[in-house]
């Protein structure tokens, strides 16, 4: 019987102005098949592995980035007596303005065309590790700018990441790519549509409009919104909405009222419904949840 992998739905900070995580991992057994909606990449300080990303496999050792898209299943194996010592970091696509070009991701290029692994030059990982470790001193502080700071190093990374990935050869590119289990590579031409609803989540969107503005007919859109996403239409936009709507409950003082409509609800009643299907919780009582865990933070 197939087992079906996790999906992952938080990580710290999610649900924050800053979207991002960052921190070092050590995995004696590697880690299961899974799948989340945020992005993630991985930088391997030591030990040695191997990662599936849809059905695709590929070595993982020190010097090895790997770069994970939303949605795509994948899983890490470490090797008896070798585990693995990785930088990990999560991401979400709203970190960045909507509508903005993610660096070093292509949404509209199919990421399958390009590799989703490097691995970098010794001339290269020095710098790179680094810069990593610049990026998890200043995630675990408070100063001035942390977010904007962040956000530059963030894109730095993945920047230098699509640089190396382009100028690999063909030949480097096809030779550690193997099947291994997992799933079948999925179509990414549902980042168009991904990237249209993150830009777009204040209007009025449906299926049909959204179909017609990214080149798809309604039955294709819909059944590749299940395949590859796992939800419907509705339920993806609910989520992009409810989140954006989390971030600004936790750090603003905004009127709840207001936050629905800036979240592209038009009545606060049907904002506050979709609100507590998602969370468990009214958007008020979340509100305090996130106050009260901040002062106890603070007061230690």
């Amino acid at each position: 019987m197939a087992v079906i992998p996790k999906y992952l739905t938080h990580y710290p900070n999610m649900d924050s102005e800053l979207p991002f995580h960052i921190k070092i991992h050590r995995l004696e057994n590697g880690f299961p098949s899974h799948r989340h909606d945020f992005l993630e990449f991985s930088y391997v300080i030591e030990g040695r592995g191997t990662e599936i990303i849809n059905g695709v496999e590929h070595p993982m050792v020190p010097g090895t980035f790997t770069l994970v898209m939303p949605y795509q299943y994948h899983e890490i194996i470490s090797e008896p007596g070798a585990p693995l010592s990785l930088y990990n970091c999560n991401f979400g696509i709203h970190l960045y303005a909507p509508g903005e070009q993610l660096p070093g991701i292509d949404l509209h290029q199919a990421e399958d065309l390009l590799p989703s692994f490097v691995l970098l030059p010794e001339c290269e990982q020095e710098r790179l590790r680094s810069l990593l470790a610049e990026m998890r001193e200043e995630y675990a502080g408070d100063s001035l700018w942390k977010q904007s700071l962040l956000k530059a190093k963030l894109t730095e990374v993945l920047v230098r990441f699509d640089r190396f990935r382009r100028n690999m050869t063909g030949e480097t590119v096809a030779a550690p790519f193997r099947k291994g289990r997992g799933h079948s590579q999925q179509p990414s031409s549902i980042w168009r549509v991904i990237q249209h609803i993150h830009a777009h989540y204040q209007d009025d969107l449906t299926l049909s409009g959204v179909a017609d503005t990214c080149g798809f007919s309604v039955p294709y859109l819909s059944e590749l919104f299940k395949k590859t996403v796992g939800q419907n239409f509705l339920t993806f936009v609910h989520e992009v909405r409810i989140r954006h709507a989390c971030g600004l409950l936790a750090a603003t003082e905004m009127n709840v009222s207001d936050i629905a409509l800036e979240s592209g609800y038009g009545s606060y009643n049907t904002f506050s419904r979709i609100f507590k299907e998602h969370k468990g919780m009214t958007p008020v009582e979340y509100r305090k949840r996130k106050s009260a865990a901040v002062e106890l933070i603070s007061n230690r």
